[in-house]
């Protein structure tokens, strides 16, 4: 018969680089990955990347970490082991995108520039019961000026956002198809079908 015990586990020493809150080397658990990491360099600032975190490992790209998968979906995606002198970049967003209106999540998201406005509408989480469904309207800066754009059901898988991006979902309108109102002198005042 064998008995072990383990008094300490190892450290590694990883360097967390870029757009984080506490840049700098940490020297962590063998048994920490990119999310720990991350999460012990107080996580990435205002201007860092949520989509795009890069691992290199002796000077090569291991993995890219896309932390809107976990976030939404619950896939680890490239949240991998760490090993001793890995470096891990957080660069700087590449497209904010803000949604407004009936969507369930109203803020601002980051976009892949190859995304599109349905995507943004899943990231928000769908429309909300009072949403106008059939169409969406994008305010976009164009240089100078700011063009609108009004985005029908059919084109929102298709239509690809940019940086800046503003997308509004307005609600129904107040009207009824097959009411009638009865006001007056009448034992039931009310509307009708």
């Amino acid at each position: 018969n064998l008995k072990v015990t383990v008094g300490n586990t190892r450290t590694i020493q990883v360097n967390i680089m870029g757009e984080v809150s506490r840049p700098g080397t940490y020297h962590l658990s063998a048994f920490a990955n990119v999310f720990y990491a991350l999460y012990r360099a107080g996580g990435t600032s205002q201007l860092g990347t949520l989509r795009n975190i890069k691992v290199y490992r002796n000077g090569r790209l291991v993995t890219i970490v896309d932390l809107y998968e976990y976030i939404l979906n619950g896939r680890l995606a490239g949240n991998i082991l760490l090993q001793d002198n890995d470096v891990i970049q957080v660069g700087t967003y590449d497209c904010l995108v803000g949604i407004t209106g009936n969507v369930k999540r109203p803020m601002f998201y980051e976009m892949r520039k190859d995304e599109s406005v349905g995507t943004l509408i899943k990231y928000a989480g769908g429309f909300t019961s009072g949403a106008h469904k059939k169409s969406v309207r994008l305010v976009r800066e164009d240089g100078e000026r700011y063009t609108v754009h009004n985005i029908e059901e059919f084109d929102m898988n298709t239509f690809k956002v940019k940086d800046g991006d503003a997308v509004t979902i307005d609600g129904i309108l107040n009207r009824y198809e097959n009411m009638v109102e009865v006001k007056g002198a009448v034992f039931r005042p009310g509307m009708y079908q």
